[in-house]
């Protein structure tokens, strides 16, 4: 089994022993907290569950000011937004997928981020961060740039009433490609995921390596499966309605559909995939030019404490990167939830970084146009 994320190492033991635990453990007990200067509002890009329904109040309560959330659509189009022209002053918080993520925000060498040194200091709860993802924080010459919020995974979101639990079929990744529900599946526009998701189903045992004719050979496979899909969609309210009307039975699916569609009613759950359902964190970071580092700082020290952490599984389906995130589930709940992929119960691989991300957009543009 994979990893959970193949990043590389974080920051030492000694560098959060020093910046964190014992201010985590102050804010813990209230004694300590984290004053944003004023801000009228903060511009961020993440997944827009994980600021939805009373998580917003608790992050603008943190802020001291609104928070305007930009539609979102997947990691490589933050990444985008980032490294576009102008980019770095655009937004003030930028939140995504930390193995994918790394490299373009850190640069080759000092001095090429384009992202700001966090102030952990001025984060109590950074020294909250559960081991498991210590190694998600991206740090350099004893700066922290980079800090895992919340973390999930991906699988086959489905109708219960239409695809049988029981059905070894149904647990695995087939269900998107294969003959069986044809003209009822969904893809999602993003080639990271459907490549990656591919692979697996192909048997290939770390496909974030494809490249060449391997690559070339799950692009073929994509093409030569599109012809059993009904649409490809875009932004996670696409896919909600796809479930929620029935034009589908599956898709690949992010867990805050499985979730929006579950405290709703519908007869909707996720895939636990024989070949892994495919993991990942999602790290904070703020942009070089930003103008809102305090209240940015503010909002991440926010989600990694009591009140988000302990919030956000219920609300977005998303998993707290925070020792305070889990305290109050029952094992019955964290298996549900998806905990498994910690303790190894749960099969999973890593959302890495493709080093070949480029041949991957290029690959999936020609599926998307096949």
């Amino acid at each position: 089994m994979s990893k959970f994320s193949s990043a590389p190492s974080g920051p030492s033991r000694r560098m959060f022993l020093r910046t964190g635990a014992g201010l985590g453990a102050a804010a813990g007990l209230g004694l300590w907290g984290t004053t944003a200067q004023a801000a009228a509002s903060i511009d961020v890009v993440m997944v827009n569950a994980a600021i939805s329904g009373p998580l917003r109040s608790v992050l603008e309560g943190a802020s001291g000011g609104k928070i305007n959330d930009a539609p979102w659509q997947s990691t490589t189009d933050v990444v985008s937004r980032l490294t576009a022209p102008g980019g770095t002053g655009r937004y003030d918080l930028l939140i995504a997928g930390s193995d994918f993520v790394r490299k373009p925000i850190m640069g080759p060498r000092p001095g090429s981020e384009l992202v700001l040194p966090l102030d952990t200091a001025k984060m109590p709860n950074f020294g909250q961060v559960a081991d498991a993802f210590k190694k998600d924080v991206a740090d350099r010459d004893g700066k922290v740039y980079m800090v895992p919020v919340f973390w999930g995974f991906d699988s086959v979101i489905y109708n219960t009433e239409q695809m049988p639990e029981s059905d070894p079929f149904t647990q695995s990744w087939a269900p998107l490609f294969e003959d069986k529900y044809a003209g009822r599946i969904a893809w999602y526009d993003a080639a990271h995921q459907m490549i990656m998701a591919a692979g697996l189903h192909l048997g290939n045992p770390k496909p974030e390596d494809l490249d060449g004719k391997d690559l070339d050979e799950v692009v073929r496979f994509l093409i030569s499966r599109k012809k059993n899909i009904r649409t490809i969609w875009s932004t996670f309210a696409q896919g909600t309605n796809l479930l929620a009307t029935g034009e589908v039975a599956c898709l690949y699916g992010p867990i805050p559909v499985r979730a929006e569609l579950q405290r709703k009613g519908f007869k909707i759950t996720n895939a636990w995939p024989k070949e892994g359902v495919l993991s990942f964190a999602h790290s904070a970071f703020v942009p070089r030019d930003s103008k809102n580092l305090e209240a940015s700082q503010a909002v991440i020290n926010a989600m990694l404490g009591k009140d988000y952490a302990s919030q956000v599984t219920k609300a977005s389906g998303y998993l707290s990167t925070s020792n305070l995130g889990s305290q109050d589930f029952s094992p019955e709940e964290r298996k549900r939830f998806g905990y498994g992929v910690l303790d190894g119960s749960t099969k999973h691989h890593g959302l890495g970084f493709p080093p070949a991300i480029a041949k991957w957009i290029e690959g999936w543009n020609r599926v998307k146009s096949a």
